[in-house]
């Protein structure tokens, strides 16, 4: 074989393997319209993180989804797309670390001193397939804030995260 037929063929080869992700992609991207927001599991060695929190993610998640202006509907596990068979994702996660911090230490020191870490493992499914489209490690932090800030503003750093990676991913 010839030196000019092998780079063809060579590059042919590397066009077909580089090409079918960004086809793969185009056929995700823009085709959901709405996403469904499970409640997170918390990971059985993760300390004291309040399950209540849990509550406040989610709907942290559903605000910062929302205000991505991406999708036309934002649900709650178990609600359903006003479009019956729209083509939906699904969010669903684990709390995998969880350092409380304290609020006294980031008003008192500041510089990071006394920081809030949440982090997480989240899976976006296509809902219907339940074939995992996208997964990642996300966190939120509290460095400081008024009087400190609150600890379970974290929840809404994680959940401004989630928003940013599925917008890009997505659309």
């Amino acid at each position: 074989m010839s030196k000019t037929r092998l780079m063809l063929l060579l590059g042919l080869v590397a066009a077909l393997v580089l090409g079918t992700p960004a086809t793969a992609q185009k056929q995700v991207k823009g085709k959901y319209n709405a996403i469904e927001v499970a409640r997170f599991d918390i990971q059985k060695d993760v300390d004291k993180f309040d399950a209540a929190w849990l509550l406040t993610l989610t709907e942290e998640l559903v605000k910062q989804l929302q205000e991505t202006k991406k999708f036309q509907q934002v649900l709650r596990e178990g609600e359903t797309p006003g479009e019956a068979g729209a083509p939906t994702l699904k969010l669903v996660g684990t709390i995998t670390k969880f350092k409380p911090g304290s609020r006294a230490a980031r008003y008192m020191v500041g510089f990071g001193a006394g920081s809030t870490v949440v982090k997480a493992h989240i899976k976006i499914l296509d809902k219907t397939s339940g074939a995992i489209l996208f997964e990642d490690d996300v966190d939120g932090k509290v460095v400081m804030g008024v009087i400190g800030g609150e600890s379970v503003g974290a929840t809404r750093g994680l959940a401004k995260e989630v928003a940013s990676k599925t917008k890009k991913q997505f659309f």
